[in-house]
């Protein structure tokens, strides 16, 4: 990482570091419109994380092996649509539970099945190259429909938040967190006064985006900060896709707010596809 003092974080494509006093509220990943990931693996092991997740799918779900050590099952989530099946999975892997669900149509599990199967042996512990899902990371091929999206909050701090999602595009997003304006007219019209702090390109990871900072002041409310980086992506690339990142905490938290901001700007950067070669 091009930063030293903070955590490495990992979210889809790309890494970056964070004070220490931030941590993970969520994430969640999706390829091959597929979504996957690393769970920590529970105190009373596989076997009853699966028990609950059984519970989860409704009535007789099909549960089967998809291969040696992992466990599956189908189930018709939506009595409405009853020929929309689910397949979800739970692999072990070192000290975590590698999970996958994903939507077929009733007569296309087999085809369902093998993507997911693809998918799950492409996973490396560890988050030096592919696609973060948490403590690990997928090495299949890049695919036009990605997903991923990483929440902190502060340890000390709960009011302040940071958000970083990510999203292959059909054509660059050039309209998400780009209009000053747009903003100007919500807090207005919300009996609010806002006030632009930056409004200008950026680059981080090599990339060319816009960041806006604004202070916005609610009636009866306390005055607050949003800062927010947007790159629109390239269409159809795994590797570049729509990025948008917003921080927000109290106005008087601000140093704190520029702190965390410039950690995660300085220090992104995009996550190589395969390991360092040996040559």
């Amino acid at each position: 990482m091009n930063a030293t003092n903070g955590k490495s974080l990992c979210v889809g494509r790309f890494a970056f570091m964070a004070p220490e006093t931030m941590m993970v509220n969520g994430r969640g990943q999706s390829i091959y419109s597929t979504a996957v990931e690393a769970v920590p693996l529970p105190a009373d092991g596989l076997d009853a994380y699966w028990t609950t997740r059984l519970k989860r799918m409704g009535p007789e779900p099909r549960v089967f092996e998809l291969e040696t050590g992992v466990k599956a099952a189908w189930s018709a989530r939506n009595p409405q649509f009853p020929n929309i099946l689910t397949i979800e999975t739970a692999k072990p892997v070192e000290g975590a539970v590698l999970v996958a669900e994903r939507e077929a149509d009733a007569g296309k599990e087999s085809i369902a099945e093998t993507l997911v199967k693809v998918i799950l042996r492409s996973y490396v512990p560890a988050s030096g190259f592919g696609f973060c899902v948490g403590s690990g990371a997928l090495t299949v091929d890049p695919s036009i429909n990605e997903t991923a999206r990483l929440t902190l909050g502060g340890r000390d701090l709960p009011e302040m938040e940071l958000q970083m999602e990510t999203h292959t595009v059909g054509e660059p997003d050039l309209t998400t967190g780009s209009n000053v304006e747009e903003e100007r007219a919500f807090v207005g019209g919300a009996g609010g006064t806002l006030r632009v702090l930056r409004d200008q390109t950026r680059a981080a990871a090599g990339l060319e985006g816009k960041e806006i900072w604004i202070s916005a002041e609610f009636p009866g409310e306390k005055p607050g900060l949003r800062f927010s980086w947007h790159y629109p992506g390239v269409a159809a690339s795994g590797v570049l896709p729509s990025i948008h990142v917003v921080a927000s905490a109290p106005l008087e938290r601000r140093s704190r707010l520029e702190l965390l901001w410039e950690s995660v700007m300085v220090s992104l950067q995009r996550i190589p596809l395969n390991p360092p070669s040996d040559k």
